[in-house]
């Protein structure tokens, strides 16, 4: 499946309502399918990280299921990027550091500028 295909799935609609609640929902699932697409990570390995962590996550009947699979989602992809290497957390969290710092210093209206 080419990329333009990937993000034309992750924007269709059912019932006239959209497939996804909030947006971040298909970045996240675009973005493993690029992944698994361009073989940056394995599909077994995402397969069973996400079982794993739905698994872990169903205990908990009161939170939305949206929330649970999506908390899920995001946090399987989070724990097979720092398993690779390919973001290691320590990174990840610096970056989310300096966005957030970044985000705080800039005028509203401006655009956000993140350091290199």
């Amino acid at each position: 499946m080419s990329r333009p295909e990937i993000a034309r799935r992750a924007r269709r609609h059912r019932d006239g309502e959209p497939v996804f609640s909030v947006q971040w929902h298909a970045q996240v699932i675009a973005l493993v399918d690029l992944l698994i697409a361009d073989g940056k990570i394995e599909a077994e390995d995402w397969s069973q990280t996400l079982g794993a962590e739905l698994d872990r996550r169903v205990t908990d009947t009161a939170m939305d299921p949206d929330a649970i699979y999506y908390g899920a989602f995001l946090s399987a992809l989070e724990q097979i990027l720092d398993r690779s290497q390919f973001a290691p957390r320590a990174e990840v969290d610096r970056r989310e550091q300096d966005w957030r710092a970044a985000f705080l210093n800039t005028p509203h209206g401006k655009p956000v500028a993140l350091a290199d």
